[in-house]
């Protein structure tokens, strides 16, 4: 049973009609830092990248923060509130932005994009949270895999208890795309102190206290002698590889 509640469709039209930021990205700071920790991973990879695709890109705050890292980057989400607000942001914005942006509405358990398009995906507090069983997070892999170049990467991560993480692991191995890398992001013991104040998150005091990068960089530091037990988030990265290519050849003669 995952621990997150799963949200349908609805859910998210409704949260970013209702509400302007529904995730609270830039009201803490851990938040803040695990963007940037994708930014920066992204970049370790491939400096050349003609395609990007943020999968679940809301109003496209992770999203814009990947500018300049290909030629295209592209953002699809089910919601298609939050989509125009990414647009708003583009319109006002366009000529700032090295990369051409497009934003569309779209399900990653089937997209419209022709086979080995990106050269990267992204699906970040993805599949834990919006499918419900193996089947659906297996299809959601394997249309990755099909819409993922030869040699693309895909880093695939959640927001989960670290008991999970095994199993998170090789749901991912069990899909055709090949795992080069597993990280463990340290932030536990910052959602811990958020729970903790959660009930008095509106004082000015306690905003400062979450938006503080010095704390939640001191928190991570503490949560990373704990090793996995230390990490909320797990990141998994994979790739489309030549060789798994060539197994699913050989088996369909």
């Amino acid at each position: 049973m995952n621990e997150i509640k799963l949200k349908t469709e609805e859910f998210y039209e409704n949260k970013y009609q209702l509400e302007n930021e529904p995730w609270e990205y830039s009201k803490k700071a851990v938040e803040l830092l695990r963007h940037e920790f994708i930014v920066n991973l992204v970049g370790s990879f491939n400096k050349n990248y003609l395609r990007i695709l943020d999968t679940g890109c809301g109003k496209g705050q992770l999203t814009f923060q990947l500018d300049g890292k290909s030629k295209q980057i592209f953002g699809i989400d089910v919601s298609e509130t939050a989509l125009s607000k990414a647009r708003l942001k583009l319109q006002f914005n366009d000529t700032n932005f090295k990369s051409e942006y497009l934003f569309t509405k779209d399900s990653i358990t089937s997209t419209s994009f022709p086979d080995n398009y990106f050269d990267l995906i992204l699906l970040s507090d993805g599949i834990n949270e919006w499918f419900d069983d193996e089947k659906k997070k297996n299809d959601v892999l394997k249309e990755t895999f099909r819409i993922l170049n030869t040699g693309g990467f895909a880093i695939i991560s959640d927001y989960q208890k670290a008991k999970n993480f095994d199993n998170y692991i090789k749901t991912v191995s069990s899909s055709p795309l090949r795992i080069i890398k597993t990280i463990y992001f340290y932030d536990r013991l910052c959602y811990q102190f958020y729970s903790w104040f959660k009930a008095v998150e509106k004082n000015f005091i306690i905003q400062g206290l979450f938006r503080s990068r010095i704390l939640a960089k001191t928190l991570i530091k503490i949560s990373s002698l704990f090793g996995r037990k230390g990490a909320k988030h797990l990141f998994v990265v994979a790739i489309k590889s030549l060789l798994v290519l060539a197994n699913i050849c050989f088996d369909a003669i």
